[in-house]
């Protein structure tokens, strides 16, 4: 993997197939007291896209990102961006950009820009992160990426859903929940039918979780993505870093 142009470090997680990796909490954003910053990260959500190259404002920040990518957040200045996401290649891009937006980060936001859908109709979701981490408990929300699945129910093994009829490309609202290991399936709305056999996933208490399930039903492809959002014991940031 190429490195970024960014001037502040960039850090990845490389996920498969496997059904849940959880983003470790080192890499979840340390909130700046700094004004005029906003922070932002990137999900390569579209199942048969190949590895992609992402650009801010004409200039490469992400290099060689396969499916199922999320990265860490980076602090950035608030303001109007040019996103465009290209074909990984080693050389520069020019044209044939798969996704062109004009996005606006609003000082002190939280954000997650995800490509998703079959890289045809492939499309930008955005979506506002706002955690609240309580030290005694665990936070998290479900993210429904998934654009050929229809709406979904969560729930533990065999149980009751804890969040019903769940549609693309939409999110809850951040759940607090006892900290502790917990084993979720999802399934088609009002069913007990089940699409997606979550592994046990570990919720710490003080962060703040967000589980993406993307992938295709249709192509076998669905899994999940677990990324730390916030964690109440992060120490405050470094300077911040432009795109």
């Amino acid at each position: 993997m190429r490195r970024s142009l960014l001037t502040g470090a960039i850090a990845l997680i490389a996920l498969n197939a496997a059904p849940v990796m959880a983003q470790d909490a080192s890499m979840a954003p340390e909130m700046s007291a700094e004004a005029g910053t906003a922070m932002v990260r990137v999900l390569h959500a579209s199942p048969d896209a190949p590895a992609v190259d992402i650009y801010a404002n004409g200039a490469e920040i992400l290099s060689d990102v396969p499916f199922g990518t999320i990265s860490g957040y980076l602090e950035v200045p608030a303001g109007e961006y040019q996103i465009q996401v290209f074909a990984a290649s080693p050389e520069p891009a020019t044209d044939g950009a798969v996704i062109d937006a004009k996005l606006t980060f609003a000082a002190g936001t939280m954000t997650t820009v995800a490509a998703t859908n079959n890289v045809a109709t492939i499309e930008a979701q955005v979506i506002t992160d706002a955690p609240a981490p309580v030290a005694d408990m665990a936070q998290v929300r479900v993210v429904h990426f998934a654009a050929d699945a229809p709406a979904v129910d969560i729930a533990p093994d065999g149980g009751e859903p804890i969040v019903a009829n769940l549609a693309y490309p939409t999110a809850t609202d951040y759940l607090t929940v006892p900290a502790g290991d917990y084993d979720l399936e999802v399934r088609p709305a009002g069913t007990m039918d089940v699409a997606l056999q979550l592994d046990p996933v570990t919720l710490a208490a003080g962060n703040s979780y967000s589980v993406f399930a993307i992938g295709s039903l249709a192509g076998g492809t669905l899994t999940a993505v677990v990324a730390v959002d916030l964690s109440s014991m992060m120490e405050p940031a470094p300077s911040p870093s432009g795109l």
